[in-house]
């Protein structure tokens, strides 16, 4: 069964043990709007919608349903290693982004032949 966004709104806060009033008070909705939504009743407009999404904290993807996945993506919050991997990756065409792709996988497969061959 999918979950609507007043559903996963209510589960959300459930999750973070706080009643609609202080989700309200934080989000700047008053508790009829928070309850309407949590019931299905209604559904936030885009602003609303932005600050329940930063407020806890998910992607608006995650609360209308196109994922699962409720972290939104941010390359910030990868280690320094990652984004700098991303930023030449990124910068390359398309054909030497493949490459780059092939090395990692011949990498990753000597470094487990690797760990194989350690072991005996």
């Amino acid at each position: 069964m999918r979950l609507l966004i007043g559903d996963k709104l209510r589960e959300l806060r459930e999750e973070l043990n706080l009643t609609q009033n202080e989700v309200g008070e934080k989000t700047g909705c008053t508790v009829s709007m928070i309850s309407s939504y949590e019931i299905n009743r209604r559904e936030p407009d885009l602003d609303t919608l932005k600050r329940l999404c930063n407020f806890f904290d998910v992607s608006a993807d995650y609360l209308l349903g196109r994922t699962a996945d409720a972290k939104s993506y941010n390359p910030n919050n990868l280690p320094v290693k990652q984004r700098e991997l991303l930023k030449y990756f990124n910068k390359l065409p398309l054909n030497y982004q493949d490459d780059v792709i092939r090395i990692a996988r011949l990498n990753l497969l000597d470094y487990e032949n690797a760990l194989t061959n350690k072991g005996k």
